[in-house]
């Protein structure tokens, strides 16, 4: 009996050693988009930088109140995700959405700006 005991407590022991070893994992987390701004026609790929992503569930990214087309997971530190359609120029907050409930929020994360073709347009004489 005392042979089965001591070897309870080795066992014990050695799980109690090896759970104090295992680092804790910081919390999931967004942090930044990357670019961001970019056009009211929508369209553009953009990184949302974070830490400790789960890369077993999904995510839905709203710019505003539009939820981006499509969205992928980059690695345990990004997202990408495609920004949509907007009418009106200015920064919008960014909502991210996990698939086990957790909401994250970037505030005025994203800029839209009106490109209106200006980019291209020919001089105007006097």
């Amino acid at each position: 009996m005392r042979k089965l005991a001591g070897i309870l407590s080795v066992i014990i022991g050695a799980g109690l050693v090896l759970g104090a070893c295992k680092k804790p994992r910081p919390e999931m987390a967004f942090l930044e988009v990357d670019p961001d701004f970019g056009g009211l026609q929508g369209g553009k790929t953009v990184r949302i930088v974070g830490q400790s992503l789960r890369l077993d569930i999904g995510y839905a990214v709203y710019f505003g109140e539009q939820r981006s087309p499509q969205v992928s997971i980059q690695s345990d530190k990004a997202l990408l995700a495609v920004t949509p359609r907007r009418m009106t120029p200015g920064a919008v907050d960014v909502t991210v959405r996990a698939d086990n409930g957790s909401v994250f929020l970037i505030k005025k994360g994203f800029q839209y700006i009106n490109q209106a073709g200006n980019l291209l347009a020919e001089p105007k004489t006097p």
